[in-house]
């Protein structure tokens, strides 16, 4: 890697962009307690780097990283920055009168943006497989490392979120495999080069960034470009826009989904209480039975195409079966987080419509009684762009509790709020109130939850802090 120069963009060779060249380097990442940046630190300090970085707040993500010896600043600060540092590596999310970028650029320091050190990894390995779509990345990618584990690959695993198997969202190997997730936000996929890339639907979605939906499809098909003839893409045939993408690949593509015409497809679906068992059929011939014990149709799509990825690296089917049956998934997707008076606590990431209608369909086939759900919007764009399909993804609920707009990135325009959704939904017929502090919520949940019920926390934010509230 050519440490010349301040900003260092993706560089053009496709392979051999080796990592352990920065043995002993020292490497800053400001927003270092994010899920990815928080990976991509592990991964270097096992690597034997000097590895320090910042963040608004302390973290379970920043406290992992100090006991791995890490030095982790809370607060940005330009004496964060070492004058010795080689090289910064930053966030989207930070601005540029971050006082510790600002150090970097006055001192020299070269600077690289999240996606393109992300991008270096995947040119490490002969065998990176990418996951993208506008949703389900984390809980796929999560799919991919667990099943390649049980297969003896021993990838390399980038994940953005916590999986049970790893005891974290990181893995770092020797192998040729690597295993990652591909962001379209700011087209940041389009840093990383696949051997194999995963597309499971394409909609609507970061419209802060992208014009409108064939804007987003446009950048997916530049990521399908990236794939060599030699490599191959796996596709949702049940996302029009997904295959519209793979429309003029150049290399391999299979299809996955529900119909006969499908390369990998999912009959015979039975759902109970416990587990989801199903039929795996390719190129129509029957391949094998799988059985998954996280809920959902949506979880069918991801684990179909968990298997056409496997199948086409050359993994037995039997660790296919035994890694999707034992397959737990990870932090905030669909995830038990206690009882109350009864009813469970399920905490689930989903802020886009479709995520929550999955979510709620999820809920209704494992819920006798009523489906209680907090939903915390994620973003005031993302708020603004989808209220009317927040509504409609709504409706399917008994019991609605609307909280403040989580803002991330973003800073309030001033015209639109959590009370504007709420009217908007009250005017679709739903059964819904706004509750701003999280403790009253808690109070609330405690009165009407009964048993057979089902809570959902949804969001992408802070809103499972809930949790904290329903226990004291």
């Amino acid at each position: 890697m050519n440490l010349t120069g301040n900003h260092i963009e993706r560089e053009k060779s496709s392979k051999g962009s080796d990592l352990n060249l920065l043995a002993g380097c020292r490497i800053h990442f400001i927003g270092i307690g994010g899920s990815s940046m928080s990976g991509l630190a592990e991964i270097v300090l096992e690597r034997g780097c000097q590895v320090s970085g910042s963040d608004r707040v302390e973290s379970c993500n920043t406290k992992k990283l100090r006991q791995k010896g890490a030095k982790i600043y809370i607060g940005h600060d330009a004496l964060n920055v070492s004058d010795a540092t080689h090289l910064i590596v930053y966030t989207l999310a930070i601005s540029n009168d971050n006082p510790e970028y600002l150090k970097a650029i006055e001192k020299g320091i070269p600077v690289m943006e999240r996606g393109h050190f992300l991008g270096l990894l995947t040119r490490e390995h002969e065998y990176s497989i990418c996951v993208a779509g506008t949703h389900g990345k984390t809980t796929t990618t999560s799919m991919l490392a667990h099943v390649m584990l049980y297969a003896n690959l021993d990838p390399s695993i980038h994940i953005g979120g916590n999986l049970p198997a790893l005891g974290g969202n990181v893995r770092s190997s020797n192998s040729p495999y690597f295993v990652t997730e591909a962001c379209e936000y700011h087209e940041n996929f389009l840093n990383l080069s696949p051997y194999a890339g995963v597309i499971l639907n394409i909609e609507a979605e970061h419209l802060d960034y992208f014009k409108d939906i064939d804007d987003v499809i446009s950048a997916f098909k530049k990521f399908v470009k990236l794939i060599p003839k030699e490599g191959f893409a796996v596709v949702c045939a049940e996302s029009k826009s997904a295959l519209a993408a793979v429309e003029n690949a150049d290399c391999r593509v299979y299809t996955y989904g529900f119909s006969d015409d499908c390369n990998f497809t999912a009959k015979d679906i039975q759902y109970n209480e416990n587990e989801t068992r199903f039929k795996v059929y390719h190129n129509g011939v029957y391949l094998t039975d799988l059985a998954l014990k996280v809920p959902g149709r949506h979880n069918v799509l991801n684990a179909l195409a968990t298997c056409a990825v496997c199948v086409n690296l050359g993994c037995d089917k039997e660790a296919v079966k035994d890694g999707l049956f034992t397959f737990v998934s990870p932090d905030r997707r669909f995830q038990k987080r206690g009882f109350l008076n009864g009813a469970p606590i399920i905490d689930d990431y989903a802020h886009h419509p479709t995520e929550i209608r999955a979510t709620l369909d999820s809920a209704r086939q494992v819920t006798k009684g009523r489906v209680i759900c907090v939903f915390q919007p994620h973003t005031y764009s993302r708020a603004k762009a989808f209220g009317n399909d927040f509504a409609e993804a709504l409706l399917n609920v008994d019991d609605l509790v609307v909280t403040d707009i989580y803002a991330a990135r973003e800073k309030n325009p001033g015209d639109i709020n959590s009370q504007m959704l709420t009217e908007k939904f009250l005017s679709r017929g739903i059964n819904v109130k706004y509750i701003r502090d999280f403790k009253d919520i808690a109070d609330y949940l405690k009165k009407e939850a009964k048993e057979n019920d089902t809570i959902l926390l949804l969001g992408a934010g802070n809103v499972n802090d809930i949790v904290n509230f329903l226990s004291s």
